[in-house]
């Protein structure tokens, strides 16, 4: 890095300064942060990267959406037990190629999205890098004792649940990286797909709702897809899934675009992935009650299917257009119909 390292740092987190209180006992500056969970409560923890080329391209993310971005990931993480994000460390690894000006951009970012859901920056790691940026937040949060939602009790019978829609941040990446051809004639709602993309939203309330109404049983994030975390769900519980694709929440907007580029929506829904959203699993006598809470929050919440059974072998299985097929891991052209 051309510039003093500590300046910078200094520089880039100066808005973590004298922020001490309120559980944490040691803030940034010092050898390390020292902090308290809430009495009665468990400590959640977890970390993500995004690597420049692999996570992002400087043509379809700005220094800050990038920040933004690397929190939402990690918040949506501790939304998907049901906790609530606390405290944040950051990481990142800079390469020639990025000016000190950018990476205050990407701190920029990495404070809004800290902000807006009430979390706290209090320390991290500054290093140079040979050839791209990487970016590391490591986020801490907290969970009522016990309570925390897992992935592995899925049960059969139970209903299988989406918040919001799926797909919307990966047909806003397919729009970027079409750049001035596919935004050619393209009407400014669609602005909405590249603001998925671009700026997601963690479902902080949607896991307190449904950690508060104790009818969830299995939850999982959608960072990966759709199917990704379908999958995982039904391989941690030991259980089979079938989904309905007539039931898949799909925006109008990823409709009406995929049409315009003649590509298939669900596609987009379950291998996408970073929408963000939460999927599980709810018994059947809780779906009401579940979904007047949502409806009076104005959370989206969508039935999509149900655990059909359990077993050593768990499987994901798609009914479309009267056929039931398997839903694979990755590869939806390989169960396309027609």
């Amino acid at each position: 890095m051309a510039h003093d390292e500590f300046s910078l740092i200094r520089q880039w987190t100066s808005r973590s300064a004298g922020q001490e209180g309120n559980g944490l006992t040691v803030g940034i500056g010092d050898d390390a942060a020292v902090f308290s969970p809430a009495p009665e409560m468990e400590v959640v923890a977890c970390c993500d990267a995004m690597v420049e080329t692999v996570h992002f391209l400087k043509k379809t993310m700005n220094p800050s959406d990038i920040g933004y971005k690397a929190v939402i990931s990690n918040v949506s993480d501790v939304a998907a037990m049901g906790g609530v994000a606390r405290y944040a460390l950051v990481s990142i690894a800079v390469s020639p190629q990025w000016t000190p000006d950018e990476c205050q951009q990407i701190y920029e970012g990495i404070y809004e999205a800290c902000q807006a859901y009430g979390v706290r920056v209090i320390g991290g790691d500054t290093v140079s890098a040979p050839d791209a940026l990487h970016l590391s937040v490591t986020v801490l949060g907290e969970v009522e004792k016990g309570r925390a939602i897992r992935r592995s009790q899925a049960k059969p019978g139970q209903l299988v649940f989406v918040t919001g829609h799926v797909g919307t941040s990966a047909a806003g990446l397919h729009l970027l990286l079409q750049g001035e051809t596919a935004e050619r004639g393209v009407s400014l709602p669609w602005e909405t797909l590249m603001d998925a993309h671009q700026r997601p939203v963690a479902q902080i309330k949607a896991g307190r709702l449904l950690l508060e109404s104790g009818a969830c049983s299995a939850l999982n994030d959608v960072s990966d897809g759709l199917a990704s975390e379908l999958w995982e769900i039904a391989e941690a519980s030991g259980v089979s899934i079938l989904v309905d694709a007539a039931t898949v929440p799909i925006h109008d907007e990823v409709r009406e675009y995929a049409q315009h580029v003649e590509k298939d929506p669900l596609e987009w829904a379950f291998y996408g992935g970073e929408d963000y959203q939460l999927v599980g699993t709810l018994a059947k006598s809780h779906y009401e009650a579940v979904s007047k809470q949502f409806a009076a929050s104005g959370v989206p919440f969508t039935v999509i299917g149900e655990v059909v059974g359990k077993t050593h072998e768990p499987e994901l299985m798609l009914r479309r257009d009267d056929q039931q097929l398997p839903l694979p891991k990755a590869g939806f052209n390989h169960f396309r119909s027609g």
